[in-house]
């Protein structure tokens, strides 16, 4: 295990280190970054949460994490234990959320983090597909942990298309405050492109609510099967019906099927989706992270 804190896990400093353990250049960097914006409306729109399901929150990962009959997806589940200063398996869940709020707090004029939820793996009949759910984060759990820490956090929910009363499951969320849904195709098994999801970009639109979708390949959860879900060109879909959708990672990595060419020929996924910014009716609607 303290091979895998030195090589992946990176916990073995404490974040109330950040400030005294950094060269004056990095720090530097990180004033001059922050210097032209209002605390009070800085909002980092992309932050990741997960459990074990300690508790009642409900949260949980694939069995196929924590077992050696899967080795390589037991050492990846090692590596985030150790990420998330995990060194009790019993009381992880909230080790990763005191980790978390300690490396916010740490970081001066920190502003709010949207916290996202992450929902389970459909078919598109609406049954539910655990075998592909890598991991899971009930919507509820985003919400407690916001008002817990109302000045840290902001709860994004995440909702499959897919899933059975989707729809009331949007407007429960966003009557308890929820602006934003959380899709990363690949390992949800969403097509951004079914017209199956009509109906639930008419509702996110009739309700105002932003979909911040993955773009691009996906490599921190299993999604292999299903990469070319990622294709920016999908989301086209969702734009078409008024929907802000905010594409994460820019879709920076892998390529993709250009859907625009006979041929289908592959594509590097960032060109799909700067092809995407390109087109004028879709100012004001389309928009990017830059989340590692």
């Amino acid at each position: 295990m303290c091979l895998i804190h030195h090589i992946a896990g990176a916990f073995t400093h404490q974040p109330e280190e950040l400030k005294d353990n950094i060269s004056a250049q990095a720090a530097d960097l990180i004033k001059r970054s922050f210097e032209d914006i209002e605390p009070a409306r800085l909002v980092d729109y992309h932050t990741h949460i997960a459990g074990l399901g300690n508790g009642t929150n409900g949260a949980f990962v694939n069995p196929k994490m924590r077992t050696w009959r899967h080795p390589l997806h037991k050492i990846k589940f090692r590596i985030y234990l150790s990420a998330g200063a995990v060194n009790d398996v019993e009381r992880s869940d909230a080790q990763i959320v005191e980790r978390l709020t300690r490396l916010i707090k740490n970081v001066e004029g920190h502003g709010r983090h949207r916290l996202l939820a992450f929902d389970k793996n459909y078919r598109r009949d609406g049954t539910t597909n655990l075998a592909k759910t890598e991991f899971y984060v009930p919507n509820d759990y985003v919400f407690d942990l916001a008002a817990e820490h109302p000045n840290l956090f902001e709860p994004v929910i995440s909702v499959s298309p897919y899933r059975q009363q989707a729809l009331t499951e949007l407007e429960r969320g966003a009557r308890r405050g929820a602006r934003m849904v959380k899709w990363l195709p690949n390992a949800m098994g969403i097509d951004p492109a079914d017209e199956l999801c009509d109906p639930f970009y008419r509702k996110m639109r009739e309700l105002n609510l932003v979909l911040l979708s993955h773009g691009g390949e996906e490599k921190a959860v299993e999604a292999q099967e299903d990469q070319r879900l990622g294709n920016p060109l999908l989301l086209r879909r969702a734009l078409d019906h008024g929907v802000k959708v905010i594409i994460a990672h820019c879709a920076g990595l892998g390529d993709n099927e250009d859907l625009d060419c006979e041929n289908r020929k592959r594509v590097p996924n960032f060109d799909l989706f700067l092809r995407l910014m390109s087109v004028p009716r879709y100012e004001g609607l389309l928009f990017a992270d830059i989340s590692a």
